[in-house]
């Protein structure tokens, strides 16, 4: 079964007229999502699920494009040799993009609140090479969820199985679970936000800013912290995340980490000129109802996933100007 979403994003803060064919696109979407399923007696070969008894493979619940008959016969004597594991419970939450830190905490946790909410008490299947990932495992831990994990050697025989779906089709969010991510993982500040934080891509292998030292001392001196999110555990990125009221940063994951800000705190994005393409962030950013602001800066090329940048400083200055009178105005 089918659903249908209609989401209607607020535009950014600092939004000019010469750029609003970026954004138009994104402003208003309608994508379909399928609702979890609950089978029995199921087979997990390698990333794939197939029913015996219904004599069906759901890749569409697996994959980000349906596989094909080739694809099935592949995996079928690929895992012809391997051992069985029994499960008696589980969930299943992956697909081939759940390993990055981006999609692990866009779209396997709302897939795992989803699954909780059939079985409070459902573990999560994962492969034995999720165990390296830190994050997956603090936030399964800090989110009071369990795994079963198997190795690439094991096929899985299950019992009892909720087999989700994405929430969203990408680069799309479910609002309500975004949301409930925050929820159950962010953390209350004791105080009133206050941190202004940068997070910069100096340790990152690609997207970085060209002229990111220029970046870094213009932001120390307008009272930001300048942070490298790989030096970070996820408790405190979201310890920190819950005293920041202004989080600046380049396209890319670290961004996630909007999920654990206040409700009443701002995004800067420093975005590719010409870009209507790479909106996760922005699309994030209104699915949180958070102030969304950017910058258009050049990227080595049009492909953002791929570039590095040169930070246009006047234009930073300016939008910092702007978020400084609009934060006074409501004081």
């Amino acid at each position: 079964m089918r659903q249908e979403i209609t989401v209607t994003r607020t535009l950014p803060v600092n939004l000019t007229p010469k750029d609003l064919a970026l954004f138009q696109g994104s402003k208003q979407v309608t994508f379909e999502r399928l609702h979890p399923v609950h089978l029995k007696n199921v087979w997990i070969l390698q990333d794939t699920i197939f029913s015996p008894g219904e004599m069906r493979f759901y890749s569409s619940h697996t994959h980000i494009a349906d596989i094909g008959p080739l694809q099935f016969a592949k995996r079928a004597i690929y895992c012809a040799p391997k051992s069985w594991k029994k499960i008696p419970l589980g969930m299943w939450v992956l697909d081939e993009w759940s390993a990055n830190y981006f999609h692990w905490m866009t779209d396997c946790l709302p897939r795992i609140w989803e699954g909780i909410e059939r079985e409070p008490d459902c573990p999560v299947i994962l492969p034995e090479s999720f165990k390296s990932l830190d994050y997956v495992i603090q936030s399964l831990d800090l989110a009071g969820v369990t795994a079963v994990f198997f190795k690439a050697s094991q096929n899985l025989h299950v019992k009892k199985l909720i087999l989700t779906a994405r929430t969203a089709t990408f680069p799309n969010f479910n609002p309500p679970l975004a949301d409930k991510t925050r929820t159950k993982l962010s953390v209350k500040s004791i105080s009133e936000p206050w941190r202004k934080v940068y997070i910069s891509r100096k340790l990152a292998p690609k997207r970085k800013a060209h002229n990111d030292a220029d970046v870094e001392i213009l932001l120390q001196k307008r009272g930001f912290d300048v942070v490298y999110a790989e030096k970070l555990s996820l408790s405190q990125q979201i310890q920190l995340m819950s005293e920041t009221q202004l989080l600046v940063c380049l396209h890319g994951a670290a961004l996630t980490n909007m999920l654990f800000l206040p409700p009443t705190a701002k995004v800067l994005e420093f975005r590719n000129h010409g870009d209507s393409v790479s909106q996760c962030y922005f699309n994030l950013s209104s699915a949180l109802g958070l102030a969304y602001y950017y910058t258009l800066n050049q990227g080595d090329g049009k492909h953002t996933i791929m570039s590095d940048f040169t930070i246009d400083l006047v234009s930073l200055e300016h939008v910092l100007d702007q978020i400084d009178q609009t934060t006074t105005q409501t004081l």
